[in-house]
């Protein structure tokens, strides 16, 4: 029956099993032929090149009874015979088929189930004896031996003492995987049916079943491969799926599982992960063209304790065991018609601290606040973009239910947005315009105040020094409902200045207006914008024909000012069109450089090179914005990149080089066999492209050094490491061998903070080992993570047969 399992995966991977169904197994009028013919009353003789036909249906061997008696009707072929039924093949010593009873036995017999190829075309290699080209012809689903089988009435037929290999054109899965059953049911493209079957692994078993049934299509019902995984916050875990087939448009799959756990490093402090029972169910759908999802949910029964939801390291008092939890994804996507689309993602969790407990990189996990759900319905056409959207963020930094009445920092939703855009079309000479227009309202589910207390940051962890953080009543800088309809129309001209510079001038206005809903207010504001961009391109060309090499130059100069800024000019912020300009207004400029070497490779270009150099400038308030540069070549199998960033304004000496990246890769062997990789990066929170609000061509400065860390911080605090640059070394290394065999090595070392505390640590490593045939037919995969804790480790191990898909072992 264990045999089963891997039988039948790979009649999953091959689509079906193509015996005859509901046809006998040599039709009743037969022809026998052959060097020497006799017959003794109803028993019929021939041999040297004898064979029994009828049909498509033909015996060969080098000698064959028959007897015709219709009580009787029993055929006997001895020496090198060879059957073709349908799209059955069978070689073997001796056979002998009784063609009343439809029973075969065989002696020393192979048989392979053929598919892609007629019938007729098998029964003329048979006739022929080309058995080089029938062996070849199609494709084999799988291969049997046994010594005794029956067809059935229903077109199934019943074997006895039966070894399988499995087959999908790969001669190493059928030398390596076989299974063997005392008795097995297969009814073709529909569903097999083992007794007593072992799987066996280059002859050894593996696992045996009692009973096993397995569907032969598609997109049959059934079980599928157990999956296990294993990481450093939940430990072992198991899932059972079985496949369940509603319809050819709608399928189920429901995985029964548990969740072994890892107990606390510190008895009676509480901890990341998950332990218990579980059940996940997955069902998919695709009812129409140009409709699709699906619904998948995991429940699970967590057998640890409860912890404080605003530390997880913490147990609540008197804790009991956490409970019922569970998440779940909603996907849909579906065309309307006429330009007209629909679309939902949506994930919730029942609680914020259950994503890092089943999520591996926990620690990379927990720097996102939110898990985003959004719900469109838009029209799309040539000429413009209409939608409707709304945004539900659940927050994950602490541990509340995400249903319930306990406190908890508030979060402002999408309730809704209206999104209205015309893009930059041509209007007249050499004027194009568009415009974009949105309504949103931003406002918390269940209520209209943020309730953030009068500093505006609403924390658990920090102390409420007035009192006024979750009062419920609305504070002088607290965040409220607030709706904002911001329009935005712009007009580009383009002019050709003596065929050797181009000139875009731009004009912008954006006019915000705010409502908040607890002050019953209304403001807003409105400013404009102007701009001019010039550049220009200047070539050459060195060399002639398969050599030549262009290199270009691609110099341009933006300058961009808003004036003067109209009605409210510093809004609440919510959002970056809240932050966009400063209150002031803005001229600022922006001077940029590109160069690239082509050359040319066959009929098409390769990029040798590419250096992209800016500098900012920010003219009111008599400064240099940030410096940048950008270098790429390729040179042979060596590829390298490198990006920095400087912002010599930023007060804070340690923190104006505000990002510096480099890689190289090298293809030691072509086509990826072989290559290695390293890179390197220091970044800050306080980059431009974080910083720089989304008019703005610079970010403005940085604030005043925040004071010193206090005595009783610790370097290993990451509230204070996270606020600081970090310097992440990363090194990678695989090779693909033309066997099939590939291996990878990746690593991150990073330092944190190396002004204060100097560390230094391993963040993780991972090692990914692989196997796939040249046929494709499978693949076997492992995969290994060291990460820091609470994670420390995670494995999979996965199988990955052809159209049946992939399983974890």
């Amino acid at each position: 029956m264990s045999g089963l399992v891997l039988v039948t995966l790979v009649f999953l991977s091959a689509g079906q099993l193509g015996l005859p169904a509901s046809r006998d197994a040599l039709p009743a009028q037969v022809v026998l032929s052959g060097d020497t013919i006799t017959k003794e009353g109803t028993v019929g003789r021939a041999t040297g090149h004898a064979v029994l036909r009828a049909g498509t249906s033909v015996i060969r061997a080098d000698e064959l009874t028959y007897d015709y008696d219709p009580e009787v009707q029993v055929a006997v072929a001895r020496g090198n015979v060879l059957l073709v039924n349908e799209g059955l093949v069978g070689f073997a010593k001796g056979l002998t088929l009784n063609l009343r009873t439809r029973e075969l036995s065989t002696e020393d017999a192979t048989f392979f189930q053929k598919q892609g190829v007629a019938p007729e075309v098998l029964a003329g290699f048979a006739a022929r004896n080309e058995s080089l080209e029938l062996s070849r012809a199609g494709q084999n689903e799988f291969s049997f031996t046994t010594s005794r089988f029956r067809l059935l009435e229903d077109g199934a037929y019943r074997g006895e003492d039966l070894s399988f290999t499995a087959s999908c054109g790969c001669s190493l899965l059928e030398s390596v995987f076989s299974v063997s059953a005392s008795s097995a049911e297969l009814k073709p493209a529909e569903r097999a049916s083992f007794t007593f079957a072992t799987v066996r692994v280059f002859e050894v078993p593996v696992f045996w079943l009692p009973w096993l049934s397995l569907p032969l299509t598609d997109r049959a019902s059934g079980l599928l491969m157990p999956e296990w995984t294993g990481t450093g916050l939940s430990g072992l875990q198991v899932d059972l799926p079985y496949f369940l087939t509603l319809g050819r448009s709608y399928d189920l799959t429901l995985s029964p599982g548990y969740a072994f756990g890892v107990e606390p490093t510190v008895p009676g402090s509480g901890s990341l992960g998950v332990k218990g029972p579980r059940l996940s169910t997955e069902f998919r759908y695709a009812p129409a063209s140009g409709v699709s999802g699906r619904l998948w949910l995991r429940l699970l029964e967590d057998l640890m304790l409860e912890r404080d939801p605003l530390n997880p390291n913490v147990l609540v008092p008197d804790a009991k065991r956490r409970g019922l939890r569970g998440w779940g994804i909603f996907e849909h996507q579906q065309a309307l018609g006429r330009g007209l689309h629909a679309r939902a993602d949506v994930t919730l969790f029942s609680d914020g601290f259950l994503f890092a407990d089943t999520t591996p990189a926990g620690h990379l996990g927990r720097s996102y606040y939110y898990i985003p759900s959004t719900a469109m319905l838009y029209h799309r056409g040539e000429d413009h973009y209409a939608g409707l959207a709304l945004a539900y963020r659940q927050d994950i930094r602490w541990g509340y239910p995400l249903l319930g009445e306990a406190t908890r920092p508030p979060v402002f939703q999408e309730l809704p947005t209206l999104r209205y855009s015309l893009p930059t079309r041509p209007l007249f000479g050499p004027l194009s315009g568009g415009v974009q227009v949105e309504l949103s309202r931003l406002s918390p589910l269940g209520g209209l105040l943020g309730d953030e207390g009068t500093d505006g940051v609403f924390w658990p962890l920090l102390a409420d020094t007035d009192g006024t953080q979750g009062n419920g009543r609305f504070d002088p800088g607290e965040r409220q409902a607030r709706t904002r309809l911001d329009i935005l129309p712009r007009l580009n001209a383009t002019f050709d200045l003596g065929g050797v510079l181009r000139a875009t001038p731009y004009l912008a206005l954006r006019e915000s207006f705010y409502f908040h809903e607890v002050t019953r207010e209304a403001r807003n504001r409105a400013y404009g914008m102007v701009g001019l961009m010039l550049d220009t391109e200047l070539s050459r060309v060195f060399g002639t024909g398969a050599s030549a090499v262009r290199h270009s130059l691609m110099p341009s100069v933006e300058l961009r000012a808003v004036p003067r800024v109209f009605g409210e000019s510093a809004p609440s912020i919510y959002d970056e069109v809240d932050a966009a300009v400063t209150p002031d207004g803005f001229f600022q400029g922006r001077v940029a450089l590109n160069q690239k070497v082509l050359i040319r490779s066959g009929s098409a270009t390769r990029e040798l090179g590419r250096l992209e150099l800016a500098q900012g400038v920010d003219f009111l308030e008599r400064r240099m914005g940030e410096t940048s540069g950008r270098l790429q070549a390729g040179v042979g199998p060596v590829t390298a990149a490198a990006t920095a960033r400087l912002d010599l304004f930023t007060p804070q000496v340690e923190e104006r080089l505000t990002q510096l990246s480099a890689s190289v890769v090298w293809n030691i062997l072509a086509n990826g066999r072989l290559n290695v990789g390293a890179g390197y990066e220091r970044a800050l929170a306080s980059s431009e492209q974080v910083r720089r609000s989304i008019d703005m061509l610079l970010p403005p400065p940085l604030p005043p050094p925040t004071p010193s860390v206090s005595d009783g911080a610790s370097c290993s605090d990451d509230t204070v490491l996270n606020t600081k640059s970090s310097d992440r070394v990363l090194l990678n290394a695989g090779t693909e061998l033309p066997f099939g065999l590939g291996l990878r090595y990746a690593a991150e070392v990073y330092r944190r903070d190396p002004s204060r505390c100097d560390v230094l640590r391993m963040n993780s490593q991972a090692l990914f080992l692989s196997y796939t045939p040249t046929c494709n037919c499978f693949r076997l995969e492992a995969q290994a993570w060291l990460l820091p804790p609470p994670a420390n480790f995670s494995f999979k191990l996965l199988v990955t047969i052809a159209r049946l898909g992939t399983f974890g072992i």
